[in-house]
């Protein structure tokens, strides 16, 4: 007896096709996101030289004159033993005693060869509108770039002096001497090398220091100023 439930009846379903729309949409996303990245890195390397730069620009003093760097124009440049820097801090600002400050709170971090304090002849209406600079010529790269990881939000002016000495002018808009924690693991590992090798650690020595890790360099500037 035949049930009347056949199969031979039935109809086989189709493969069900999956819409493309929702992978494209997810590419789309991420690839709009991947873009926003791009241009937000690019636009805040570029922001960055324009928020440390310093106006107006400083004046030439005796003979010297001043070129502004970019952010990372000493990126490549090995850093000293602070110990190891003549540095002296200038006051560009109408803030008193606060190269005073500045100046001892270099000190206290190892920057012992620092000079005494004075007002910067570069900006006589004391009226550099940024956080500061670091003034420095060819022999005085490596000290600048020291001091660069404890003062990130400063501006680099290369100068025409012919020794290694650098000047820390103070804007406006500075506050205080506040490296960030890789600041500090640097300054760190910089003195105990020059503790271990007391004639190194100059510009002209052959051993001009250790070698530090990039991605600590890196994060040592990585502020928002």
């Amino acid at each position: 007896m035949a049930s009347g439930i056949g199969f031979g009846n039935r109809k086989k379903r189709g493969y069900r096709k999956r819409r493309p729309l929702p992978a494209l949409v997810l590419i789309g996303i991420l690839g709009l996101v991947a873009m926003v990245v791009w241009v937000r890195a690019v636009t805040t390397r570029t922001d960055i030289n324009e928020v440390v730069r310093c106006t107006p620009a400083p004046a030439p003093v005796d003979g010297l004159t001043f070129t502004p760097l970019t952010y990372t124009a000493l990126d490549d440049v090995a850093p000293i033993p602070p110990d190891k820097i003549a540095v002296q801090v200038l006051n560009a600002s109408t803030s008193r005693g606060q190269a005073t400050i500045t100046t001892e709170s270099l000190r206290e971090l190892g920057f012992t060869q620092i000079g005494d304090p004075g007002n910067d002849p570069a900006y006589p209406a004391q009226d550099a509108g940024c956080q500061g600079q670091l003034r420095f010529g060819d022999n005085g790269r490596s000290a600048a770039r020291t001091l660069s990881l404890v003062l990130p939000c400063v501006e680099l002016v290369k100068d025409t002096r012919a020794d290694a000495s650098v000047d820390l002018s103070i804007g406006t808009a500075f506050g205080d001497v506040r490296p960030t924690q890789q600041g500090r693991q640097i300054l760190q590992q910089l003195q105990q090398w020059s503790q271990q090798h007391p004639d190194g650690g100059n510009e002209q020595s052959a051993a001009s220091g250790p070698v530090i890790d990039p991605a600590l360099l890196s994060a040592a500037r990585n502020v928002t100023c």
